[in-house]
């Protein structure tokens, strides 16, 4: 039985440590990690994004109550079709 010429590697719990990183940004590749900020980004253009979400957000809500609203009245329609709002009719118990 031969084994191979090269070591297998470490185990995850071995001494070896990633890399050091200084707030989040990988010293031996400084790009990594690097996310765009918002204040690099024009205020107009973040202005027009919010108020273009939050009136997204605003005709979402509306859509939700509306078709909420509509299936609530078809939900209490059919309950009223089929009686199942009023009361049963009592039940004589028998004594055997």
């Amino acid at each position: 039985m031969t084994r191979p010429s090269d070591p297998s590697p470490a185990p995850l719990n071995s001494h070896e440590l990633p890399p050091p990183t200084a707030d989040g940004v990988d010293v031996a590749n400084p790009e990594v990690g690097n996310s765009p900020k918002p204040e690099n980004l024009p205020n107009a253009n973040v202005s027009a994004t919010k108020e273009a979400f939050k009136r997204l957000y605003v005709i979402l809500i509306v859509i939700g109550l509306s078709i909420g609203v509509v299936a609530a009245i078809g939900v209490v329609n059919l309950l009223n079709r089929w009686g199942l709002t009023e009361p049963p009719p009592p039940v004589e118990e028998t004594n055997s």
